[in-house]
């Protein structure tokens, strides 16, 4: 009696250990699959966001042109068309001033807007220029005043807690023509000289998916300043800490007009 009762507990003993090694082996292969699952959910989250990410930039370096389009050429408005699913785009507005003076005097004053398009949590960059296609990141963004012939706007890439793409203007100036002109009867000559300027205006930029992002010139200031006895302009600009002097030039002179172009054009998504 004895006997059999301590066999019919080893064979109960025998009789449970399946059951226990099949629910351990139910619970690792469980958990091998929500591991598997959680990482390839975000591989194809990380891939969606960069993809993302990466059309945003290139439409935010076809705005570049269309900017300067609106700005400087042919006028009206401009859209391109963003896809706003893990990305987003905003206004940054810089803390720093930014003066423009001509020949000791001053002939603009202003807190330049930037446009920016930040990609999903999962991606990241590296500092990159991203327009104009050619040259050194740090030497473009250091430089305040371009001549005629070079892009007016600059996009850059850099991670700032996310990786974000900006939209920033810089001034172009340029010797224009030279304008014979007759005051009190005595013939004089006079060269001309140009600042462009752009400033953004901000928007409603509202909205999810694939939209468009239309620019649009809403106003163009145009000043003119007259420096008598100088055929050339000495241009400083300083933006905080930074400064860069210009030297506009041209033929012999009684005095140079420098006209300063001021266009505004406002962003948004309607």
């Amino acid at each position: 009696m004895g006997f059999a009762a301590v066999a019919c507990k080893a064979e109960s003993r025998r009789g449970v250990s399946p059951v226990i090694a099949t629910a351990i082996l139910t619970s690792i292969m469980l958990t091998i699959v929500a591991v598997a699952l959680y990482y390839s959910t975000s591989l194809i989250d990380l891939n969606r966001q960069t993809m993302e990410y990466e059309y945003a930039k290139e439409q935010l370096t076809y705005a570049a042109t269309a900017l300067e389009q609106v700005a400087f050429g042919s006028g009206g408005s401009r859209y391109v068309r963003f896809s706003l699913t893990s990305t987003g785009i905003s206004f940054l507005q810089s803390s720093q001033a930014v003066t423009v003076y001509a020949n000791g005097v001053m002939v603009y004053q202003g807190t330049p807007l930037v446009l920016q398009v930040c990609g999903g949590p999962l991606v990241t960059t590296v500092p990159r220029l991203l327009y104009p296609e050619t040259g050194d990141m740090s030497t473009e963004l250091s430089r305040l005043v371009v001549s005629s012939g070079q892009p007016i706007v600059l996009v850059y890439e850099n991670f700032t807690g996310r990786a974000c793409a900006f939209l920033t203007a810089r001034f172009r100036a340029f010797f224009s023509s030279q304008v014979n002109v007759t005051a009190g009867g005595t013939p004089k000559k006079y060269n001309y000289f140009v600042l462009h300027i752009v400033e953004l205006v901000p928007g409603n930029l509202g909205g999810s998916g694939t939209i468009p992002v239309i620019f649009r010139s809403v106003n163009m200031t145009v000043t003119e300043y007259v420096f008598e006895g100088a055929n050339s302009i000495t241009l400083v600009v300083s933006k905080g800490s930074a400064s860069q002097t210009a030297s506009l030039n041209g033929p012999p002179a009684d005095g140079s007009v420098l006209i300063v172009k001021v266009a505004k054009v406002i962003v948004s998504t309607s």
